[in-house]
């Protein structure tokens, strides 16, 4: 994840321009769900790849809209202040405790920050939804060409 959030962040700041600020509440709220969304998508886009990579075809979209998904929390985090450090050290938070969540609690999870990423996506201007279809393309396309993951 932490390459994942990196490419995100390295896309976003050429368009940004952002300068990091302290958080508000409100904002240290949404890093936390946003990383815990970005850690299930990934797990969950890990799975459609392995899915994809046992020959089960098809599925390339579905990747490519989860994989959109969670960059569309990459990008938001980002815009509201949120930079590299802080955010893979919250994601690898978030994937630690995932790891003790009962399945159907995952997914449960995974479903809501499946339709909160959607939302986010849509509610993005034409120039941030170019720019996550474009990184989340790649890194589909990188994913599924990885050996073994």
């Amino acid at each position: 994840m932490p390459r994942l959030l990196s490419l995100a962040l390295i896309s976003l700041t050429a368009c940004a321009g952002a300068t990091a600020v302290h958080a508000a509440p409100d904002d240290e709220s949404f890093y936390r769900r946003a990383a815990s969304c970005v850690a299930v998508l990934e797990h969950d886009a890990r799975a459609l790849a392995d899915r994809h990579k046992a020959g089960e075809r098809g599925l390339k979209p579905g990747l490519v809209r989860l994989t959109e998904q969670g960059f569309a929390f990459i990008g938001k985090a980002y815009l509201r202040g949120l930079r590299k450090d802080e955010a893979d050290r919250l994601v690898d938070e978030a994937k630690a405790a995932q790891r003790d969540m009962a399945p159907e609690a995952l997914a449960q999870l995974s479903s809501a920050c499946q339709a909160e990423g959607a939302r986010l996506y849509a509610g993005a201007n034409g120039l941030e939804r170019a720019l996550v279809t474009n990184r989340a393309k790649a890194r589909v396309d990188k994913l599924l060409a990885k050996k073994g993951a």
